[in-house]
């Protein structure tokens, strides 16, 4: 991210008054912390479907033909057989904890790649949006970051739930990575897969953005996000908030008989010809509000979710029972010394089995 494209013009910093400048400086400096850890990362992931009938017996076929290192689990009806290739030396030892756990952490991390990237984009967009007064675009975007802040509250939250249940499984060869499994995959396919189109699969019907905005005020206490949101909505549609994004609120005569509004492309003041009193734009107003109050959220939300991804990558050891190699590929390590999720010394980081997920921080 480019700060010099944020960084707001004498004109615009006075519009949108000290306290909101000062915030939205804060922001710029975080998103562009987030674009340095995100931008240049990639990644793979893996999907296992379960196999039954004739699909299984192929894939047991076709493993025996293959010089591949496959290890699979039938599951109780001993007809279901779920399985994956390129498996380490420690995961042919383990093959239960083979199959799932990689599956699971490689599609953890996707999944927070893709909100990081896109939640960059939608941060650095409206910051360059407002720092350029560009109040219909801005609308969008902000409108956009109250969307998927909401998006990240309700599947973060699901995330971490699952995993905070599977985390506290008792031992057992088997039954914990099944467990798992069964509590954090639909999950993710969910987060993965879900749509609103028409043709979308009935079972996977995302959540609706204004349950989303619900969610994300109840998580903020922002009472204001829906009021905002609302106006963002207008002002994004050929309706009233566009027609009022570069226009002062109405002027009245003191007789009531006459209302003047004046239009501008830039921030406009009211002057005395010795004074001058910014005037309030009431749409740019709500883009900075909602930005600053979602875009804060979901900066830590991010950080957050990175933490309880990391977690389970580390407790599960999910990357050292793989060849395969992805973004947040960590192994184990011991004692004190430092953990790889940078967060610590691994003595205090608490990646073991029966320990607390990473605590998420308040409003």
């Amino acid at each position: 991210m480019n700060k010099d494209d944020s960084e707001l013009t004498p004109a615009v910093a006075d519009a949108l008054g000290a306290q909101r400048t000062a915030a939205l400086a804060e922001l710029t400096n975080r998103v562009t912390a987030l674009h340095g850890l995100s931008e240049d990362a990639g990644t793979n992931d893996v999907l296992l479907t379960p196999l039954t009938g004739r699909a299984a017996q192929r894939w047991e076929q076709l493993a025996l033909r293959e010089t591949e290192d496959w290890v699979y689990v039938r599951f109780d009806d001993d007809t279901t057989v779920l399985a994956t290739d390129q498996a380490s030396e420690a995961g042919i030892r383990d093959p239960a904890a083979a199959v799932i756990y990689p599956e699971l952490h490689t599609r953890l991390v996707s999944w927070w790649l893709v909100h990081a990237w896109r939640s960059t984009d939608l941060l650095t967009d409206t910051l360059e949006n407002l720092a350029r007064w560009r109040i219909t675009s801005g609308a969008v975007t902000a409108r956009a970051v109250i969307e998927e802040a909401g998006s990240l509250v309700d599947e973060q939250n699901a995330i971490a739930q699952a995993w905070r249940t599977g985390k506290a499984t008792p031992a057992s060869a088997m039954e914990r990575p099944t467990a798992i499994r069964e509590a954090l995959a639909p999950v993710m396919l969910k987060a993965a897969f879900g749509s609103r189109m028409k043709n979308s699969h009935e079972k996977l019907q995302a959540t609706n953005v204004l349950t989303l905005v619900k969610k994300l005020t109840k998580a903020t206490g922002e009472d204001r996000l829906p009021q905002w949101y609302d106006l963002l909505s207008d002002a994004a549609h050929p309706a009233f908030g566009a027609r009022i994004a570069f226009a002062t609120p109405p002027l009245l005569h003191p007789s009531r008989a006459v209302m003047v509004r004046s239009y501008a492309r830039s921030p406009m003041s009211l002057s005395d010809g010795e004074n001058a009193q910014a005037l309030e734009p009431t749409v740019a107003f709500a883009v900075a509000d909602s930005l600053i109050a979602a875009g804060t959220h979901m900066l830590n939300l991010l950080e957050d979710g990175l933490a309880v991804v990391d977690d389970f990558g580390l407790t599960t050891a999910a990357a050292t029972l793989t060849r395969r190699t992805y973004w947040r590929d960590f192994h184990p390590t011991r004692g004190s010394r430092a953990c790889p999720c940078g967060r610590g010394k691994w003595s205090t980081c608490g990646h073991h089995w029966g320990k607390r997920i990473p605590t998420p921080r308040g409003p």
